[in-house]
């Protein structure tokens, strides 16, 4: 196992995925591969209130700004960046090889796309433990992951608190 994908989202988990990955890349002389996806938003949903699906709106009589069908990337602020680069730089300063990719996208479906374009061996990744219904509704990265990978999958859970 020489390339380690790991997706990062600002979670909780976060902190808990980059030292396990680290501790595994500096066991198993691997090059870490840290992926956040832009993700994309579609302009004027109300998201749960609709599911996303604003073609309902005349028969739920909730009201819905225009509709634009194309999907746009949600701005990233300045505070993410800064914390992508800290990352980069405390996984540097552990001996281990960190690369940063930011594709944009639905966010499973670019971090498969990135472990396959890398080829990577291994993907690490939080789980936050949500609910049956707010994964029915917003969905899970780490669900869409574990079902489609074809690569081993480690998961490290968020920090109860």
């Amino acid at each position: 196992m020489k390339r380690i994908l790991v997706p990062i989202d600002f979670s909780d988990a976060t902190p808990q995925v980059i030292g396990q990955a680290c501790q595994l890349a500096r066991g198993l002389d691997a090059e870490i591969h840290l992926v956040h996806v832009k993700e994309l938003s579609a302009p004027g949903v109300l998201g749960y209130g609709l599911a996303g699906m604003p073609e309902l709106a005349p028969m739920s009589g909730v009201p819905v700004a225009a509709f634009d069908p194309m999907p746009q990337p949600i701005p990233k602020d300045e505070g993410h960046k800064s914390k992508l680069a800290q990352w980069q730089r405390e996984i540097a300063q552990c001996g281990v090889k960190v690369t940063l990719h930011e594709p944009t996208g639905a966010v499973a479906e670019e971090i498969l796309n990135q472990a396959d374009a890398l080829n990577a061996n291994l993907i690490v990744m939080g789980t936050h433990g949500h609910g049956a219904m707010y994964n029915l509704l917003v969905g899970s990265a780490t669900k869409g992951v574990l079902k489609h990978s074809r690569r081993p999958v480690l998961l490290v859970p968020a920090p109860r608190t």
